[in-house]
């Protein structure tokens, strides 16, 4: 089993892997796009709106299984209309690069296939980390410096925090502290 320090690091290199996929889907896209800069522009796009999509599925807590549901199946949409049109520009670059047909039928499958395999990892692991922690916060957007502050200004924020939940039970009590 794995700790959540080994599950954070492997997060780090899952999103690495993430990038380089997408680093060069969109660098073969922009390879074929025209020579002007605003079809450079759109040929990128379609590997960055899956990477948007895997951030959004990623990195929000689920709150309700419809919005889940309709927030996955919107992604799948995107990523199936990203992916064919990645495919095509793709195809069209290594085929325009001189490779023979059958490799050039393969290499976009590789490059978007490490990044869908790597985009489905990232969001694995980061559920994980959320499961082991306990935490229903993004696990990217924890706060980094609870891991460097002393224990005793961590035990300060501790009872902060419960001073304002009694404060907001004593509220909803009409004024009444709660009785023990």
């Amino acid at each position: 089993m794995h700790s959540v320090k080994q599950l954070r690091r492997l997060r780090v290199l899952v999103l690495i892997v993430v990038l380089a996929g997408i680093g060069s889907s969109v660098a073969m896209n922009v390879l074929h796009a025209p020579d002007n800069l605003a079809a450079r522009f759109v040929a990128a796009i379609p590997p960055l709106a899956v990477f948007g999509c895997l951030e959004l599925i990623a990195r929000i807590p689920s709150s309700s299984r419809s919005l889940t549901f309709f927030r996955i199946l919107g992604a799948v949409f995107v990523a199936g209309g990203a992916a064919t049109l990645s495919y095509a520009q793709q195809y069209a670059a290594v085929l325009g690069l001189g490779f023979p047909h059958w490799q050039s039928v393969i290499w976009p499958g590789v490059i978007d296939g490490t990044m869908i395999v790597a985009s489905v990892s990232l969001v694995e692991v980061v559920r994980k980390i959320r499961q082991m922690t306990g935490s229903d916060q993004p696990a990217a957007t924890m706060r980094w410096a609870d891991q460097y502050e002393d224990p005793a200004t961590l035990a300060y924020r501790e009872g902060q925090r419960k001073l304002r939940e009694e404060s907001a039970v004593v509220a909803l009590n009409g004024g009444k502290a709660p009785v023990s």
